[in-house]
């Protein structure tokens, strides 16, 4: 029957054939049994020579190979300099900048004179000074404006004029030079120094040539400002010529005032 290891090989569905004899019956028939008995015998690869007589002389000494485990290549997420073995140096944390905070304005005790001390009209504008007074604005017909005569055009020239220097409110205050005294306008240039001193004042917006020959006679006619006793005289036009031109004109020809270094 052949060998009994012959039938390890043989097909489920012919193994009751193949115990019964029919191997040989059939075996011009079906030629794959003569396979199936005597199955291809693998051929080990011939190793190197030299591998061969290394692993004979371990086999020999009792050694026992290593086994080498491949290890898959692992994915790199640095970058190309990273992975050539460059590091980049860790940038030093930025500072954080931490604005500075406001110290609040503090406002000098000055000691303000009654306003009841003045005589009229300076007694009314006293009344509204505040500590936040930074520059007087005065013109030759300020002491009409303030008789009862006052010109609407010129009123509503330096109220466009206050909003466009956007300051805070009691910053400005008009003083006058001059003042009325039967409807006779008189030139009272004392008075108006009296104040700035009183009040601490050191710039003053003095509008037209008429004012500033009452406040300061020896100054050029074509200075652009002038320096009295340490305080700034910024001199400007008329305001009655100021107040027969557009408002963009008339805040370009008072941009000076901008530039003062108030508060």
């Amino acid at each position: 029957m052949g060998s009994p290891s012959a039938e390890l090989n043989v097909l489920e569905s012919a193994r009751p054939w193949y115990q019964n004899g029919l191997q040989y019956v059939f075996k011009d028939a079906l030629p794959e049994l003569e396979q199936l008995e005597n199955p291809p015998v693998r051929q080990r690869t011939a190793m190197p020579a030299q591998t061969q007589a290394a692993a004979q002389s371990r086999a020999r000494a009792g050694e026992v190979p290593p086994v080498q485990h491949r290890v898959p290549p692992q994915r790199s997420s640095g970058s190309p300099a990273q992975q050539q073995g460059f590091q980049q140096p860790t940038p030093a944390p930025k500072p954080l900048r931490i604005p500075e905070k406001r110290k609040a304005h503090q406002t000098e005790n000055i000691c303000y004179p009654d306003p009841d001390s003045w005589p009229s009209p300076w007694s009314t504008l006293a009344s509204r000074i505040t500590p936040r007074l930074q520059i007087f604005w005065t013109y030759a017909q300020l002491g009409q404006d303030l008789s009862g005569q006052a010109d609407p055009a010129r009123r509503k020239l330096f109220q466009s004029l206050i909003g466009y220097m956007g300051l805070p409110k009691g910053a400005i205050s008009f003083w006058p030079c001059t003042a009325s005294n039967g409807g006779e306008f008189e030139q009272h240039p004392e008075m108006f120094w009296k104040g700035v001193k009183s009040y601490g004042v050191k710039f003053v917006a003095c509008f037209g040539d008429q004012t500033r020959a009452i406040l300061a006679p020896d100054a050029p006619a074509n200075a652009a400002s002038v320096h009295v006793d340490g305080v700034q005289l910024v001199m400007l036009q008329d305001p009655d010529f100021l107040k027969t031109l557009p408002p963009d004109e008339q805040q370009l020809l008072c941009i000076s005032l901008l530039r003062l270094p108030l508060f």
